[in-house]
């Protein structure tokens, strides 16, 4: 061993020794320390990588966006109505049909997931009236309800709910036999409850089934099928 050896070997005199230990990275001084830890946001540098960050920060805001907003709508189903005739009018074989076709077109707005308001224009025509089963006369119905609406989702595409509000209403008798003259008017104001579920087939339409329980001088329950476009 030379003398240049020795001295690489040598420990100092106070004992404690020096050694250097390779990284697993190997390489020299210099590129170990020019070896920086990548930048969080490195990942950005890929136009593709930046624009799915993008789309993952507004999600919630979209998301937030579609549970408000107006919708219009139409359905069309059954009213089964529970009116007595009085005992004097069925002894002469009077009778009143409890079914008759009815629709309505409706609207409203979306205040959040959870709470909305609904306006609605009903009507249900030609409810016949019978003397020993020869018709008469008509029953006509119309009014608008305007209710306040609870909707809670199942799903993403699938919803319940539950409204409830008042019905303004006016009714009319017509005598089929001289060209549908007016026997009797009337009006009133009373309530409507209701309870159904929404299926949403597409972006912004979506499909109604529901129940609603009206009163005008008697119960009436309206059975109805239609669509809904929400904007």
């Amino acid at each position: 061993m030379d003398a240049a050896e020795k001295n690489l070997t040598r420990r100092p005199k106070s004992g404690i020794s020096f050694s250097f230990q390779t990284t697993s990275k190997g390489g020299n001084l210099n590129e170990i320390l020019n070896n920086k830890p990548e930048h969080p946001l490195s990942a950005l540098r890929s136009p593709l990588s930046a624009l799915s960050l993008i789309c993952v920060l507004f999600t919630p805001f979209n998301l937030q966006a579609e549970e408000t907003g107006g919708f219009l709508g139409f359905t069309i189903g059954q009213m089964d109505f529970d009116y007595d005739v009085p005992a004097q009018f069925r002894r002469a074989g009077v009778s009143l049909d409890d079914r008759v076709l009815a629709w309505k077109f409706l609207g409203g707005y979306h205040f959040n997931e959870y709470f909305g308001a609904e306006l609605a224009y009903v009507d249900a025509r030609k409810l016949p009236i019978k003397v020993s089963g020869v018709t008469l006369g008509n029953l006509d119905l119309s009014g608008f309800t305007f209710a306040g609406v609870f909707r809670y989702p199942l799903t993403s595409q699938f919803n319940v709910f539950a409204k409830g509000g008042g019905f303004i209403w006016s009714a009319e008798v017509e005598d089929t036999r001289t060209n549908n003259a007016v026997l009797v008017e009337s009006d009133g104001i009373s309530y409507v409850v209701g309870a159904g579920a929404e299926f949403e087939v597409i972006d912004n339409l979506s499909l109604r089934a529901e129940w609603e329980r009206l009163d005008a001088d008697g119960s009436i329950d309206f059975l109805s099928l239609g669509v809904l476009y929400n904007f």
